[in-house]
């Protein structure tokens, strides 16, 4: 792996100008509960590189060249630790290191996260959007990973849970695999799988998250979408929900789901069909027959003014588990 940035000038733009793709890291210092680091998005982030980069570079004998580790997240998870960076600065940002990339002369560039919040992801998309504008070929591919959890069939991922032994309690983890979003039985297996040493030993004594119950006029709004036809934005819908009811839990968890029940050989599951993913979908944008997934609930830019207005509520310290 190399550091784009710490290498001389013109060896720096020798390496990308010889066509390797350069990698952009945007992920916020965010509480992931009391087991995970604050660095968790980062460190996932930097492990999924690893393994796509590798085959992304074996017919062709790439260097790894990261180009920017941005420590920014619209809307991060609250709890102590955590750094808030509001939307239009996270924006500006990404906007201001793609585009100095660009100047350096890349023609690829792979925008990685593992940060969900809708603004967030928004923020990035405009860094991919300056790039594809220069004729650089550009991807945030955690974007496809999070329209797939609204289309999600968890039984692609039954190999993750085989050693729930109770037939019921795996069925429930199952069906629930796709509001497991935060530090839950998934982030914290995949956090097993590529850091484990950034786990805490004693996590498999942490009790699930109690039950959330979805924010009502979300809910309500995702029914209206769906009796008009509107499946997406009612999947969208839903998935907010569910996310607010979860961020109004009091005492809150800082996690969802049993991230009791995590190992690492249920996160190389869920990581062995996120890097073939992402791989696909980089191989087709490299190759100028796709472009970059776009970012779910782009609607949350409008309906929020561009974060200004409808913040979530941030839970006092003593709240917090």
């Amino acid at each position: 792996m190399i550091a784009l940035l710490d290498l001389p000038h013109q060896e720096a733009r020798r390496l990308v100008k010889a066509g390797a793709p350069v990698y952009l890291t945007v992920n916020p210092v965010e509480y992931h509960g009391p087991h995970l680091s604050l660095h968790n998005d980062r460190l996932i982030s930097i492990g999924l590189i690893r393994e796509v980069h590798e085959r992304l570079a074996a017919a062709n004998g790439w260097p790894l060249l990261i180009g920017a580790d941005l420590e920014i997240g619209v809307e991060p998870c609250p709890g102590p630790g955590t750094r808030r960076t509001p939307y239009p600065i996270v924006r500006h940002l990404v906007l201001e290191a793609c585009r100095a990339i660009a100047e350096l002369g890349a023609s690829k560039v792979i925008l990685m996260t593992f940060h969900g919040a809708p603004l967030h992801n928004l923020a990035i998309e405009a860094g991919v959007e300056l790039l594809r504008a220069g004729g650089v070929r550009a991807v945030a591919p955690f974007n496809g990973l999070l329209t797939e959890m609204l289309f999600l069939d968890p039984a692609k991922f039954a190999a993750a849970f085989a050693h729930v032994d109770d037939a019921a309690e795996r069925g429930q983890m199952m069906s629930a695999l796709a509001n497991d979003f935060h530090a839950g039985f998934f982030e914290t297996s995949m956090a097993l799988h590529y850091a484990p040493e950034s786990v805490a030993p004693d996590y498999t004594a942490l009790p699930p998250c109690p039950d959330v119950r979805p924010d009502g006029t979300l809910a309500l709004a995702s029914k209206m979408a769906r009796a008009f036809g509107a499946d997406r934005l009612a999947r969208e819908l839903t998935f907010a929900a569910e996310g607010v009811g979860w961020n109004a839990l009091r005492p809150f968890p800082g996690y969802t789901g049993r991230p009791h029940r995590a190992t690492p050989q249920a996160g190389a599951v869920f990581a062995r069909e996120i890097v073939r993913r992402y791989v696909d979908g980089i191989e087709e944008v490299f190759a100028g027959r796709a472009e970059s997934p776009p970012p779910i609930m782009r609607w949350v830019g409008t309906l929020s003014l561009g974060g200004r207005i409808g913040n979530l509520p941030v839970p006092p310290i003593d709240q917090v588990r």
